[in-house]
């Protein structure tokens, strides 16, 4: 499906939703690359081109590809997540000895919305905790390789199976391998939540796409506001990723809002409103029986500075 650089910007949403819908039920094969693009370039109102994003990741590729061979790891199941965690954390000649880091500013896409994108990362080589995993699982699948996005309170990172068998993760935002014990102290993760699966679980493909999906609506929703389209699409979603916190409460805010707005009218209808204000606190009341607890804007600031100064101390010691 190609964009028509004059389609109105909402129809471009409508067209990368309706293609990302038809890898969740099968009509297409599933894409996560295609899935990414699809969200970055609806919000670029089709002006990026796919060729030459597709073009950029398999240059890359070919390098990787041949980092390996260099080092003769052509044998070890995990020889593409450690060429692309190297390209990716390290000073090599083929990333030209500029590594990615992390984009301290707006981290959290507040100001500018592209702050999230793969697209963006590739261009500037920052990124954030969104874009940073996303590339690094786009580049394995590129190089035969396999990594899982899995999510924390407001953070994505990475899990792969090692050498051994085992799950690892993969902490793109610092370079490093936490232990799950370190994660669910930091991210100040329930054992309620541990338990309900909602966190450190490695998400399938499917998952995957609907976390592109969440994406999607969240891009519209920054551009255009809260409207039917950002809760077809929560609720589209979570047919496929039922307890997937962000889209639940994307939910909860889309319906929260239309009561609001309802409310506002001059004659409103009062049975749409109740029965929305349940609907509401039945969607509220999931979040709390998956045990998430939300993660304050503060807390996760503080959270990202740790990050930064763990790296600064295990660069120093390195280098002793």
């Amino acid at each position: 499906m190609t964009f028509g650089q004059t389609a109105d910007p909402k129809t471009i949403y409508k067209q990368a939703f309706s293609e990302q819908l038809q890898m969740l039920k099968g009509q297409k094969p599933i894409d996560f690359k295609r899935a990414v693009f699809l969200t970055e370039n609806a919000y670029h109102k089709g002006q990026l081109n796919y060729q030459t994003f597709c073009s950029g990741i398999t240059a890359t590729g070919q390098q990787l590809k041949e980092l390996i061979k260099q080092r003769g790891l052509q044998n070890y199941k995990t020889a593409g997540n450690w060429a692309v965690f190297s390209y990716m954390t390290d000073s090599l000649p083929i990333n030209n000895f500029k590594p990615c880091t992390y984009d301290f500013d707006d981290f959290m896409g507040d100001k500018d919305w592209t702050k999230m994108f793969v697209t963006k990362l590739m261009k500037t080589r920052s990124g954030n905790c969104h874009s940073l995993p996303y590339y690094y699982k786009i580049l394995c699948k590129e190089i035969g390789g396999k990594a899982s996005l899995a999510l924390a309170p407001n953070h994505v990172y990475i899990k792969h199976i090692d050498e051994k068998g085992q799950w690892s993760n993969v902490e793109l935002t610092n370079g490093g391998f936490p232990r799950d014990q370190w994660i669910i102290k930091q991210m100040a993760i329930s054992v309620e939540a541990i338990k309900s699966g909602i966190y450190m679980n490695p998400l399938s493909q499917k998952e995957s796409i609907a976390m592109t999906m969440f994406d999607l609506a969240s891009a519209y929703e920054f551009q255009f506001g809260n409207d039917d389209f950002v809760l077809q699409t929560a609720n589209t979603a979570l047919q496929y990723f039922p307890n997937c916190i962000p889209l639940i409460m994307m939910k909860a805010n889309c319906i929260r809002d239309k009561i609001e707005a309802e409310k506002k009218k001059a004659n409103p209808n009062k049975e749409q409103i109740n029965s929305n204000i349940a609907l509401y606190k039945k969607t509220i009341g999931t979040i709390d029986s998956l045990g998430h607890k939300d993660m304050p804007t503060e807390l996760y600031q503080e959270w990202v500075k740790s990050v930064d100064n763990e790296k600064a101390k295990r660069n120093q010691t390195t280098k002793k």
